[in-house]
């Protein structure tokens, strides 16, 4: 009897050890989720961070030319390996920057200039004005050669044509010019007349004079469509063209900013002009649309010191270092700015550029060189430009804009992630305003009151439909239900109001009919009631909405929704998503919820029917109540997963990121940008971990509805469990 007792305290050690081995598979496979969580939590800002780290400028070497000349540019090849020098007097100085006091090249380019211009130290072409009212171009390129598998450059020097603008007996104060392929259009001020020379194709089509006064400057945009001209206090912009040159409009600098300018430069790809006034400060202008025309504004103004400005040739990026030896790096757009200390640095500077890689800065003080070794990977991501408005060059006003690629060479991307995780928001608001009454309604229904029989029918067919893969769904909205919603427009929404409505006026009328009639319909049977009536007004609206079309909305419902209601209209919009996405996400609320409502205690319904509550009365004081924990979970799962769906809403939407709650126009949300844009973007760059940031942001959002719903539900059930 003893050993009975013991062997029954005891147990079988079997199960002991089956019990054991289930308790550490359970826990070591918790443990294992929760590291996987982790590891993809530091994965993504291991990638992430880079974006935020300060850029950082330090002092490399410096050493002496051994020319007196002073510099009017200077600069290096796109590998660092080789630089440049030309002088006021006409001399091209190349040297190596491997060995710095070795002089490869000096040759003499023009005869007493009176004027230079390089549309970029990258440029490859360059020209010096002379004291004959003429403009000489040059070439210097670098030669790759290979030899016993290690790569040189050798610097290759060609004089180009030289191009007339005025009189022999004056000289070019200022020049510039502008060279695509085989076009190229040259401007240069010419004692007091504006000159302009355009060619095509190697032959002379516009040559102009225009009278100026004082001293001026002239920029001639890279594309060749604009001139700007700096006379004393005012800026003229002119038009051009291949036979035309027209003024568009005179700005006043001094009545804008209540100082005198004293100098222009353009940004990376012509589009904006950086002005430096008087006082040192400089203020960025381009063109901003205004009553229907385009209109040279000052959007900002950087303060900095008096000094050198040298700008990228691909980013938004400037610097400027002052005879004080502070060094200031800008981001244009983002307004964004980091400065540094160089007591070695502090006097004059004569030359100052970027390398064609943005990662070294040349300056030249007193004929001494310096190299300054800048890390700045990544000056188009900050705060402000992911999440502030920002006005870019073209747009009429600040905005939030993601645009990542572009046609154009000089185009920097516009990374704000606003747009993008404002459409997850959108699309995930419009899917479960459309899911979340069919879902939880049909849940109590098939719960609470459906016959056992049918809802052993129902219940598994509604939950197939999760089955159905996403990328048909997607397929079938973008080329199917799209075409239906723009073309039958007023059918559409004339079933979202006359279906609830008709179903409460059928309830209506059947509550007035006799006891005997009703109870004549077997348990169930309202489905042969409400499926038929579906059926009819689903046909009713298709057949009178050209009607209403044609009565109400001037015959065209898309004319009438863009030109009288004045909003945007795209066929693949907010409607047809969240139509489809709805269908996704009402089989995982439908199938949680009524798992909730149908484990409700029968005790707790049959004890309230019996104290004399209706079925009504019993639904929602008990079993709601009750079963509240499992509905707010099947919701919060509904909203994951319209958050996290990609095929759906890269097929049914437009992808266009816009910040519009407006149901007639498209989005992109986070998923489908990072699968659209992930397989284009280069590794390492801005966009690439940018699109990392916006995968951290939606792996954050899935945590955070994760937790919350977790943290409500255990509320509402300590809340109910005295029921």
């Amino acid at each position: 009897m003893a050993n009975a007792t013991h062997s029954l305290t005891q147990g079988d050690p079997r199960r002991r050890f089956k019990d054991k081995l289930a308790r550490l598979s359970v826990t070591g496979g918790g443990l294992l989720v929760l590291f996987a969580l982790l590891l993809i939590f530091f994965y993504l800002a291991y990638v992430v961070l880079p974006l935020f780290k300060n850029p950082d400028v330090t002092l490399g070497e410096q050493f002496d030319l051994g020319v007196s000349d002073a510099p009017v540019q200077i600069g290096m090849d796109e590998n660092n390996q080789i630089g440049f020098r030309y002088s006021d007097a006409g001399d091209l100085t190349v040297f190596s920057l491997t060995t710095p006091h070795e002089v490869l090249i000096q040759r003499q380019l023009a005869l007493s200039p009176t004027s230079f211009f390089s549309p970029n130290p990258s440029s490859s072409v360059s020209a010096y004005g002379l004291g004959d009212g003429s403009v000489s171009f040059q070439r210097l390129r670098f030669l790759a050669h290979y030899k016993e598998g290690e790569r040189s450059f050798t610097p290759d020097i060609n004089p180009l044509d030289r191009i007339q603008l005025g009189a022999p007996s004056e000289a070019v104060s200022s020049v510039s010019f502008a060279l695509n392929v085989d076009d190229r259009v040259v401007a240069g001020i010419v004692g007091d007349t504006l000159h302009i020379v355009a060619q095509q194709s190697g032959q002379e089509s516009l040559r102009v004079a225009i009278p100026t006064e004082g001293d001026a400057s002239v920029l001639v945009t890279p594309n060749g469509r604009k001139l700007f001209e700096l006379v004393g206090e005012e800026l003229n912009i002119y038009n051009l063209s291949a036979k035309k040159v027209s003024l568009r409009e005179t700005v006043n600098i001094k009545t804008v900013t209540g100082q005198l300018p004293e100098s222009m430069t353009l940004l990376a790809g012509g589009h904006s002009l950086l002005v430096r006034l008087e006082d040192g400060r400089i203020g960025q202008w381009f063109d901003v649309v205004k009553a229907n025309a385009r209109t040279l504004t000052m959007v900002r103004e950087f303060s900095t010191p008096n000094g050198h400005l040298a700008v990228e040739a691909h980013r938004n990026v400037f610097a400027n270092l002052a005879g004080s030896g502070e060094l200031s790096l800008w981001h244009a757009p983002s307004e964004t700015w980091l400065g540094f200390d160089f007591p070695m640095l502090v006097s004059d500077v004569d030359a100052m550029s970027f390398s064609p890689r943005a990662d070294r800065l040349l300056v030249e003080q007193n004929q001494v060189i310096t190299l300054l070794d800048v890390d700045n990977p990544h000056p188009d991501v900050s705060i402000t430009s992911l999440w502030k408005e920002v006005w870019y060059e073209g747009y009429s006003e600040p905005d939030y804009v993601w645009q990542s690629t572009s046609g154009s060479e000089a185009f920097e991307g516009k990374l704000s992630v606003v747009p993008v995780v404002f459409g997850t928001i959108k699309v995930a608001a419009y899917a479960l305003i459309f899911a979340i009454p069919l879902a939880v309604g049909g849940a109590i229904y098939t719960a609470y009151f459906m016959p056992s029989g049918l809802r052993k029918v129902v219940k598994p067919t509604i939950e197939i439909m999760e089955a159905l893969p996403t990328v048909i769904l997607g397929f079938l909205a973008g080329l199917w239900l799209a075409p239906i919603v723009e073309t039958h427009l007023p059918a559409v929404f004339i079933i979202f109001f006359a279906i609830p409505i008709s179903f409460l006026a059928t309830a209506v009328v059947w509550t007035s009919l006799p006891r005997n009639w009703r109870q004549k319909l077997p348990p169930g049977g309202h489905l042969f009631v409400l499926i038929p009536l579906i059926l009819a007004i689903g046909t009713m609206a298709f057949a009178i909405g050209p009607w209403v079309e044609n009565t109400f909305l001037g015959g065209d419902s898309r004319v009438f929704v863009t030109d009288v209601l004045g909003v945007n209209f795209d066929q693949r919009n907010a409607i047809v998503v969240g139509l489809t996405m709805g269908f996704a996400v009402i089989p995982t609320i439908f199938t949680i919820a009524e798992d909730a409502i149908f484990s409700v205690p029968s005790h707790l319904t049959n004890g309230s029917l019996a104290l004399g509550a209706t079925h009504w009365q019993t639904l929602t004081r008990v079993v709601l109540l009750t079963a509240s924990p499992g509905i707010f979970s099947a919701v919060m799962m509904g909203l994951g997963r319209a958050v996290g769906e990609t095929m759906i809403v890269l097929m049914a939407t437009g992808n266009t990121p816009l910040m519009e709650w407006n149901p007639f126009e498209g989005l992109r949300t986070l998923s489908a940008n990072i699968a659209v844009e992930m397989p284009e973007s280069e590794v390492g760059s801005s966009h690439y971990r940018v699109l990392f940031l916006t995968a951290f942001i939606l792996f954050s959002f899935t945590f955070l509805f994760n937790t919350v719903a977790e943290f409500v539900r255990q509320q509402l059930r300590d809340k109910y469990r005295a029921l």
